[in-house]
């Protein structure tokens, strides 16, 4: 029996795995934007509760009950989709419904932090802190399900999407951390560090985002990216407030107002992203159909003629330009040749990409959970306990992640 046979059978299994694949991930670009949408919702819900719990003005307990309202809306279509789910008809997705999980918990206490929130029973940061845990179970979920992409155009794509929403919820966190800073009148220096901190990850996940987005959605991001200027003065105003250098507490619907201008025009972003996305998967589940519906000649048809065999050496044992037993020729030995280094090549470069996005979210993860344990542990504020991760960092000499990292190693241990 040639080999070639068992090798169509097993890329033949490798395509319909391939489709499968994809096929899922274009069901996964459904729930990247229901999520994107809730988290949008979330993150202004959390700086307009900044803004009533410390100022606590008439008429602001209405617009906070209103995007409570926009919120909850986005939550029933989110929980509606995953209601829809087939949760016993693929195996190893353990650790994708165990995020889900996470994220449908703490989408379970909303109503109680809401409560909580109308009542004064909650200050700012606390609040703050429990509205950025459940964002970031949410986008961990995205990471999570994007974690099965195999081509390379589609984990680039992904790679966009994934370090774009991780910036838009940076600056979600900067609004709202904004907010309690200009409502005292000045910031300390713990929330100075933070607020510089959550600039540069911006910067950081804006640039990852830049070098893998399609040139039509920089070209809107350049367009966006006008609501800058505006909060960088801001950002410089507040850099330079201490206790005995004040600012009209005022001032911070206006630092809520520039900022939500700024992420509502990411939203848009966001969306043409995930329609990339939806395109590039379509795209591909036709070429995946296409090559199953031809098995024997795989895609990339080509003149053996005009491109170089891939491989020098002759896997059948035999003269290639004897005819095989089974009817194949050379030109479909090196079409399998070609096809096989190419697939390979494939997948290693899919895994490359996509280890780059979730690297990033790594480090957001392993920084969430040190700042996690410094306040367990010193009963300290959010931004305190990521003033004293900053510190360490600048004292050492090391990126912040390695001082979290470190922490929670020594911690294990």
């Amino acid at each position: 029996m040639s080999r070639v046979a068992p090798t169509l059978k097993f890329l033949l299994a490798a395509r319909q795995s391939e489709l499968r694949d994809l096929e899922a991930l274009a069901h996964i670009c459904s729930f990247v934007t229901l999520a994107s949408e809730l988290v949008h919702a979330l993150q202004k819900e959390r700086g307009w509760s900044n803004l009533y719990l410390c100022l606590a003005r008439d008429g602001q307990r209405a617009t906070l009950d209103a995007l409570s309202a926009q919120a909850e809306e986005r939550e029933g279509e989110l929980r509606r989709f995953l209601d829809g789910m087939d949760c016993g008809r693929e195996g190893g997705k353990a650790r994708l419904y165990n995020r889900i999980a996470h994220a449908l918990y703490g989408l379970d206490e909303l109503p109680e932090l809401r409560a909580r929130l109308r009542q004064q029973r909650i200050d700012a940061p606390q609040a703050s802190a429990a509205f950025t845990r459940l964002i970031a179970h949410l986008l961990a979920v995205v990471f999570e399900a994007a974690d099965t992409a195999l081509d390379a155009d589609i984990t680039r794509a992904l790679v966009a999407l994934l370090n774009f929403m991780q910036g838009k919820e940076l600056a979600g966190q900067e609004r709202a951390h904004g907010v309690m800073g200009y409502t005292a009148g000045h910031f300390d220096a713990a929330q100075k560090a933070r607020m510089t901190g959550l600039a540069a990850d911006q910067e950081r996940s804006f640039e990852s985002f830049e070098r893998h987005a399609p040139a039509a959605i920089l070209q809107a991001w350049r367009q966006a990216r006008q609501h800058e200027a505006p909060v960088a003065r801001l950002r410089a105003m507040a850099a330079v407030t201490d206790a005995s250098h004040t600012l009209d507490p005022d001032l911070a619907e206006l630092w809520f107002d520039l900022c939500t201008a700024r992420i509502d025009a990411m939203l848009p972003i966001a969306a043409g992203l995930t329609q990339d996305l939806a395109a590039r998967c379509r795209q591909r589940i036709g070429q995946a159909r296409d090559a199953l519906r031809d098995p024997r000649l795989p895609p990339g048809r080509f003149d053996p003629a005009l491109v170089p065999p891939a491989m020098l050496f002759n896997v059948q044992g035999r003269s290639l330009d004897q005819p095989a037993a089974d009817g194949v020729g050379p030109s479909m030995e090196r079409s399998l040749l070609d096809t096989l280094q190419a697939q390979t090549e494939q997948l290693h470069k899919a895994g490359e990409a996509l280890a780059q996005a979730r690297g990033a979210l790594d480090e957001q993860r392993d920084i969430h959970r040190a700042k996690h344990l410094l306040m367990t542990r010193g009963q300290l504020s959010e931004p305190a306990a990521h003033a004293q991760l900053q510190q360490a960092a600048m004292q050492s000499g090391r990126p912040l992640v390695e001082i979290a990292r470190h922490l929670l190693k020594t911690h294990r241990s």
